[in-house]
């Protein structure tokens, strides 16, 4: 007989009530193990960096960092785990955001507990998860995000534009950017206004999903772009 794999997860949501009803629910299935549970993401990084966990159920919002941005530092710590989005979000937008931060699941926080149950089965699992009512919303944005963009050209970017445009399309911050390039913060902040008003654009996804446009023949690495 084929033993059961036993999944270790930690928690992370600054919802007491949440915690406890997500503890309660998969301390009653015989693979799985709450090992951890944080409230913010500070002490959720510090726990999941000690404990590698195999999955993290992420809370999108948290008192001192977003999921996004934790999940990449969550990531960049502990590469093998897995995190899934709790979410009270529909927006595709953010579902995409979320995704590319390296998420692999995005799980509205009222779907149903079977839901949840198999979403955290199949992302453990090495696969991914969307709720499905969200996957129309996500692909509905795509296509007309493509549609919107097509016209779009990077012609009329500077030479400097230009190399800030692929780091903002892997995800990385003002920060990261600015340190990769030698400049300051300010800069930054100024090229991506320049950047989003020259291209018609508002939201750091919508670039990176045109400069992948430009790049069909580019192998494109999981998590780096939707």
């Amino acid at each position: 007989m084929t033993q059961q794999s036993l999944y270790r997860i930690v928690l992370i949501d600054d919802s007491r009530m949440m915690r406890l009803g997500l503890r309660d629910q998969l301390g009653g299935m015989s693979d799985f193990r709450v090992v951890g549970e944080a409230v913010s993401a500070a002490e959720g990084l510090e726990l999941v960096t000690q404990l590698k966990p195999d999955v993290v159920l992420l809370d999108m919002s948290l008192p001192d960092m977003s999921g996004v941005q934790t999940c990449r530092q969550m990531l960049a710590r502990s590469p093998l785990t897995r995190v899934i989005m709790l979410s009270m979000y529909d927006d595709p937008s953010i579902i995409r955001e979320a995704i590319t931060a390296g998420a692999r699941g995005y799980v509205l926080k009222d779907a149903p507990i079977d839901l949840w149950l198999d979403a955290i089965r199949r992302v453990a699992s090495g696969d991914s998860y969307i709720q499905p009512q969200l996957i129309a919303l996500v692909l509905r944005e795509v296509h007309a995000m493509a549609n919107g963009l097509s016209s779009k050209g990077l012609a009329d970017l500077s030479p400097q534009e230009q190399r800030l445009l692929p780091l903002l399309a892997q995800g990385k911050t003002n920060k990261e950017i600015a340190s990769a390039l030698a400049l300051s913060d300010k800069t930054v902040k100024n090229y991506l206004s320049n950047i989003f008003s020259k291209l018609g654009i508002t939201r750091r996804t919508q670039a990176a999903t045109l400069y992948a446009r430009t790049l069909p023949n580019r192998t494109l690495r999981v998590g780096e772009y939707v």
